[in-house]
């Protein structure tokens, strides 16, 4: 069974090479960016750097369900945290995804977020008492752009996590080619109060714990792996 992990972002992609120590020589690349295979457990995975925002997200996702025809696609990644539950580093499993800066203002219906870019992920298959590590779980919410604190109050209201750049177009993608999916994303940065000084420090908790939210990722699916290769 092929499984395929995706990567988005520049900064995470580095990472991932850093901790699987992959020589840049087995790193091939193609139209859509650079990808590997590295084993962990006792399974084979083909890593695949998409780059941000969705409309690279979701091409790179069915590129890569097209190429390798895989049965299961994980995206891994960072993600700013929503909900006043949530601490720096912590590690969230999407149920549902919803792009929440698709917006309509023509039907003028009563939906808040655009119903086509709601996606339910069927997670029963994951037997989480087999990892160690405790997960938050529930809504991620994805937009082209930067969470702010005034956004994230927004957000709260509707009971949104966290948010990033990616997941809700790699979950969509999946779902509409009847593959499984598993968001697994990790806290990197918390916007507190929408003063510059605030904005600095979040890019800054982004650049300087990316590496661990990575390592903290990979080590869910070496625990999962059996699950992830049935």
């Amino acid at each position: 069974m092929n499984t395929c992990i995706q990567i988005c972002s520049g900064q995470e992609w580095r990472s991932i090479k850093k901790i699987t120590a992959v020589d840049q020589n087995d790193v091939s690349s193609d139209s859509l960016g650079e990808f590997f295979e590295h084993k962990i457990g006792n399974n084979n995975y083909i890593f695949f750097h998409s780059g941000p925002t969705k409309t690279r997200a979701a091409a790179a996702c069915q590129h890569a369900i097209d190429k390798w025809k895989p049965s299961l696609i994980i995206n891994i990644g960072t993600c700013g945290g929503v909900s006043l539950n949530l601490e720096i580093l912590d590690i969230i499993l999407a149920d549902k995804t919803i792009q929440y800066d698709c917006l309509d203002f023509i039907d003028m219906t009563d939906e808040k977020y655009y119903p086509p870019t709601i996606t339910n992920i069927d997670n029963s298959w994951v037997h989480l008492e087999s990892i160690s590590k405790t997960l938050k779980r529930g809504i991620i919410g994805t937009g082209d752009q930067d969470l702010t604190y005034e956004k994230a109050l927004e957000l709260r209201e509707d009971n949104f996590l966290a948010v990033d750049w990616e997941s809700g177009a790699i979950s969509l993608v999946c779902s509409i080619n009847k593959i499984k999916c598993l968001i697994l994303r990790g806290v990197s940065d918390i916007p507190k109060s929408e003063d510059h000084s605030d904005r600095e420090q979040q890019a800054n908790d982004y650049k300087n714990n990316t590496l661990t939210v990575m390592k903290s990722l990979i080590g869910i699916i070496s625990e999962l792996d059996e699950q992830l290769s049935e």
